[in-house]
């Protein structure tokens, strides 16, 4: 259907409604309706421009964490398939975390010769005596002038070591910080390991790990989701939640149930190296599974501190 300039009207909203514009973007269009869409977007000579700003506006909303639900899965699932829109995105988390850390400049007071300025503005009596002052002075305090740029020069050297040896503190607590975070979740895994072998010491069969590679991009709704087999023998199962890409020093993992609630959680998790890649390994007692689908929701935390969604990753567990 045309408009009388000749343009095509998409799904009966205007051509600049952003909430077509946002459908197209998630992936939520049905075939017809994207075919009739994309249509325009070829004989409209605007129609990238608003596209373009509907995709700065959706990166907006999840750096600033608005997306939730549905819309936070076509934007992880869909939108970001992209690496384009993958790059915006990191870029814009930049930028955010810029923001975050910048700090505003204090006003300074004013300072002494601020006020002798304004003395000498209005008692110029007391400008003159001054300047005689000054005269007869700085022929007695000439040589006093080297002395203090020698000085200001060790002053200088003497910063530039305390500055060096600052950066090479922060270091050295940033790798402290992430040596102590890992030895609490080896700790934690560690007691986990021990719990399920001291329930299962009067069982005949020995207790087995059960592993799982998750990877993102798939739906709740995916008929092949990957699938997780549970028997009276397995205590524990362990999921490597792959990375696409490891930007932050620590992760916080969530598993949510079919009804969407928060089962299980484990903060201050580091990336690890896998066969696979980068990713994020977390060890779970079997006991919380029954047979249903479940889904990790996985953020990194920033220095800000502030979580952002990185992925979510579907599968199913059976138990037996």
């Amino acid at each position: 259907m045309l408009y009388p300039t000749g343009r095509p009207r998409v799904m009966g909203f205007q051509s600049k409604d952003e909430t077509v514009l946002r459908k197209y973007l998630l992936g939520d269009m049905s075939a017809d309706n994207q075919d009739e869409f994309e249509l325009w977007l070829m004989s409209d000579n605007e129609a990238y421009d608003l596209l373009e700003a509907a995709e700065d506006d959706l990166i907006d909303d999840a750096v600033s964490g608005r997306l939730q639900g549905r819309e936070l899965d076509q934007f992880n699932n869909h939108f970001l398939l992209a690496p384009e829109r993958r790059r915006k995105l990191q870029f814009g988390r930049s930028f955010r975390r810029l923001l975050v850390a910048k700090k505003p400049v204090a006003i300074q007071a004013p300072t002494v010769w601020d006020r002798m300025l304004d003395a000498l503005r209005y008692r110029p009596a007391f400008g003159y005596a001054l300047c005689a002052l000054i005269i007869v002075s700085v022929i007695g305090i000439g040589w006093s002038i080297l002395k203090v740029a020698s000085l200001e020069q060790q002053l200088n050297a003497t910063a530039a070591q305390l500055k060096n040896l600052g950066q090479e503190r922060d270091g050295l607590k940033g790798q402290l910080d992430e040596t102590q975070s890992a030895n609490a979740t080896l700790e934690t895994q560690l007691r986990e390991l021990e719990a399920a072998v001291g329930t299962s010491q009067s069982s005949t069969t020995p207790p087995t790990l059960l592993a799982l590679n998750l990877i993102p991009g798939l739906t709740r709704s995916s008929n092949d989701l990957p699938k997780i087999t549970i028997t009276s023998n397995n205590k524990l199962a362990q999921f490597s939640l792959s990375l696409l890409d490891d930007n932050y020093t620590a992760y916080r993992a969530a598993l949510i149930d079919a009804g969407g609630q928060e089962i299980w959680s484990r903060d201050k998790l580091p990336a690890t190296t896998t066969r696979e890649g980068k990713a994020v390994v977390v060890t779970i007692p079997t006991e919380v599974f029954s047979t249903a689908n479940y889904s990790f929701n996985l953020m990194g935390v920033p220095d800000s501190g502030t979580p952002e969604s990185v992925a979510s990753f579907y599968f199913r567990a059976v138990r037996q």
